[in-house]
C-alpha cells in the first residue's frame, strides 16, 4: 500500500517569473504580500516579480526579512502584516525558508494565531487564501511539499507544519533565477535535494510512485551538479536541477523523509548550520547505520553513484561501500563530511541526540529505529 498525494501545480521553465502577475491575476487576486530575503531582493529578482504583480494591477506589500530557519516569532509578525493590508494571496521569492513561511502566513489569514496551534498535520483548518511560490534556489521543494518547517522557539526545535493547507497553489519554477546562486549554496541545495530523494526511497512507506519520483531526481543531481559547479550560466544543467528538486519534495511528500532528516533538522536546531550541510551528514550517518536494511535500495543508490558493487557483497558491506560512495560525492562538491568539519562541537552531540530520539519520523518511516543511547553513538561514529 502507498499514497499519492494531491499536488500544487507547476509552471516551469525560462522566464516563467515573468508570468506571476498574470497568474494572480488569474486567481481574482487584488493585494498580496511578498514573502522574500534581504539576498534575494539585493540580486534584482524581487523587482522581476513585482514589476510583473504590477503590470497586471495587482498592488503588493513586502515582508523582506526572512531569515534562515524562520522563526515562529517572525510568522507572526509576517502575518500581522498581510491581515492589515487585506490580502488576497501571498507570493513567496526565495529558498526554502521564505516559501515555509510563506504557507504559514498564508495559514495565519484565515485560521487564528499562533502557528503554534497547527504543529504537526493539522486538519479542520479554515479554508486558506492561497500562495505562488518561487524557488530561487534548486534543493528544497517546498515550492511542491504539503509541509512547512519552522523554528519552534519555546522548544528550541525544528517542527512542521503539514497538510493541505500547506499546499501552494501555484509553483512557478523558473531555472534562471538560479544563475545568481553562489557555488557553495548551489553545492548545498543540491544536495539538500539528493537527499530528499534517498530518504524518500529508503522510506518503509515508499512506493512505486515516490520510487519514480526519486530515482529521477537522485540521477539528475549527480549528473548535473558537478556540471553547473564548474559552470554556473549553463541553462540545461540549471534547468535538470531545478527538475530534481521538484521532483525530490514529491518523492518524500509521499513517502517521507526519515532518519537522514531527524538528525538534519536536530543538528539544525542546535547549531543551524545550512539545511544542505546537515542534511549531508545526516544522510552519510543514516546510509552507515541502516543501509544494510534495504540492500537492493541501497544497491540502486550506488549504482546511480556511479560505483561498482560486486553482486556478492554482504548488506553490510554493499551499506559501507555506498556510504563511501556518498561521502566522496559530497567532498567533490565542496562540503564537509564529519560534524567536526561543519563546526560541531563534540559536546553538542548529546543535546542533538535527545532531539534525534524524539523525532516523529524517526519511528514512522524510518528502516531502523534508534534511541537517545544509538543515536549519540551514531554522532560520534561521524565525528
Amino acid at each position: 500500500m502507498f499514497t499519492i498525494s494531491s499536488k500544487t501545480s507547476v509552471l516551469f521553465g525560462d522566464g516563467t517569473v515573468n508570468q506571476t502577475g498574470a497568474k494572480a491575476k488569474e486567481f481574482g487576486w487584488k493585494k498580496v504580500i511578498c514573502i522574500f530575503d534581504k539576498g534575494v531582493k539585493a540580486v534584482g529578482i524581487v523587482d522581476k516579480v513585482q514589476a510583473s504583480l504590477s503590470e497586471a494591477g495587482i498592488q503588493f506589500v513586502d515582508f523582506g526579512d526572512c531569515i534562515p530557519d524562520p522563526p515562529d516569532y517572525q510568522i507572526e509578525e509576517a502575518a500581522e502584516i498581510a491581515r492589515k493590508a487585506e490580502v488576497d494571496g501571498v507570493v513567496a521569492i526565495g529558498g526554502g525558508s521564505s516559501m515555509d513561511l510563506a504557507k504559514c502566513v498564508n495559514i495565519l489569514l484565515t485560521n487564528p494565531s499562533p502557528i503554534s496551534k497547527y504543529f504537526g498535520l493539522s486538519v479542520g483548518l479554515n479554508p486558506v487564501k492561497g500562495t505562488i511560490l518561487i524557488p530561487t534556489t534548486a534543493g528544497t521543494g517546498s515550492e511542491v511539499s504539503a509541509v512547512a518547517v519552522i523554528s519552534d522557539m519555546k522548544n528550541n526545535a525544528k517542527i512542521g507544519v503539514a497538510g493541505e493547507a500547506s499546499v501552494a497553489k501555484l509553483a512557478i519554477i523558473d531555472p534562471s533565477l538560479t544563475f545568481n546562486l553562489p557555488a557553495s549554496i548551489t553545492a548545498q541545495t543540491g544536495v539538500d535535494a539528493l537527499t530528499h530523494a534517498i530518504e524518500a526511497y529508503t522510506s518503509i512507506v515508499a512506493g512505486m510512485y515516490s520510487d519514480m519520483h526519486a530515482e529521477k531526481c537522485m540521477e539528475l543531481v549527480v549528473k548535473n551538479l558537478p556540471v553547473v559547479l564548474k559552470d554556473s550560466q549553463n541553462l540545461q544543467a540549471r534547468e535538470a536541477l531545478s527538475f530534481a528538486a521538484m521532483l525530490g519534495g514529491m518523492a518524500f511528500s509521499d513517502a517521507f523523509t526519515h532518519m537522514g532528516h531527524c538528525i538534519a533538522q536536530s543538528i539544525g536546531a542546535v547549531k543551524h548550520i545550512t539545511h544542505g550541510t546537515s542534511c549531508a551528514l545526516g544522510d552519510i550517518m543514516m546510509l552507515d547505520y541502516q543501509g544494510d536494511a534495504t540492500p537492493e535500495k541501497t544497491r540502486r543508490i550506488g549504482e546511480i553513484l556511479g560505483l561498482d558493487l560486486p553482486k556478492d557483497l554482504s548488506a553490510n558491506e554493499l551499506a559501507q561501500k555506498v556510504k563511501d560512495g556518498f561521502v566522496a560525492f559530497v567532498k567533490s562538491v565542496g562540503m564537509p563530511t564529519t560534524l567536526s568539519e561543519a563546526g560541531i562541537a563534540e559536546s553538542d552531540l548529546p543535546a542533538i541526540a535527545k532531539l534525534v530520539a524524539s523525532e516523529p519520523m524517526l519511528q514512522f518511516a524510518s528502516p531502523k529505529k534508534a534511541n537517545e543511547e544509538q543515536a549519540l553513538g551514531i554522532l560520534k561514529k561521524a565525528f
